[in-house]
């Protein structure tokens, strides 16, 4: 399975409609979501499941997080609903497909200790997952300038995020599905992670293009996640 097999109609209007609302977003923005219908059809290949309702699902996974009211750890409910009352989809979808579709981007958190109620949320959960140190910096970091504004140096804020993600790593973290790739990726990324040195330097090099872009106002300011 690919994406190749995505109805051309389908990936128009989404494209067309909703990828423009990921402009306001920096983490979670387009680059994230390309990473995650990427990795959502790596996963899909192992099971017998529908390309749109795949496509689909990573294409709303994060809207949630532009309701500026939301607390980040409701978007995935609200990603839900945005979903749910978008009538263009019925076009596409029969009314049986747009409710797993919700209910899939809804329970999409990585760090969820209850397995997703249909294999769509199976398969977008473990697609969400940061499992390339580059990319995982450059979002981490953003999310630390935005919300500490306490931390004032690369040393605080690498510091800081380091020990979340060897805190996440601690926990049960799950991996729903049963890919190779991504169950290889998974134990890649936390035997390189362990080594702080090589991680600080990629980490290092992701806060230099931070400000050499000058985004550090961006993130506070435009930058909606």
């Amino acid at each position: 399975m690919n994406e190749d097999l995505v109805n051309k109609d389908l990936k128009i209007y989404l494209k067309k409609n909703i990828f423009p609302k990921y402009k306001k977003l920096y983490a979670h923005g387009l680059e994230h979501i390309n990473y995650v219908i990427h990795h959502s059809f790596i996963i899909a290949k192992d099971y017998d499941v529908d390309p749109n309702m795949i496509y689909c699902i990573a294409c709303y996974h994060d809207l949630g997080l532009l309701k500026i009211s939301t607390e980040r750890n409701n978007h995935a409910i609200e990603s839900g609903k945005i979903l749910q009352a978008d009538q263009n989809l019925k076009r596409f979808f029969i009314t049986e497909q747009i409710q797993i579709m919700k209910e899939a981007v809804e329970e999409h958190s990585g760090d969820q200790n209850q397995r997703p109620r249909n294999i769509y949320g199976e398969i977008v959960s473990d697609a969400d997952r940061d499992l390339e140190i580059p990319t995982l910096a450059k979002r981490q970091l953003q999310t630390s300038i935005k919300y500490y504004p306490e931390l004032t140096t690369f040393e605080e804020h690498f510091e800081r995020c380091y020990k979340y993600i060897l805190e996440r790593n601690k926990k049960k973290f799950n991996l729903w599905t049963k890919n190779d790739t991504i169950k290889s990726m998974m134990t890649s990324f936390k035997n390189q992670f362990l080594d702080k040195e090589t991680t600080k330097k990629i980490y290092r090099s992701a806060w230099e293009k931070i400000e050499s872009a000058k985004l550090k106002e961006k993130f506070i300011n435009y930058y909606k996640d």
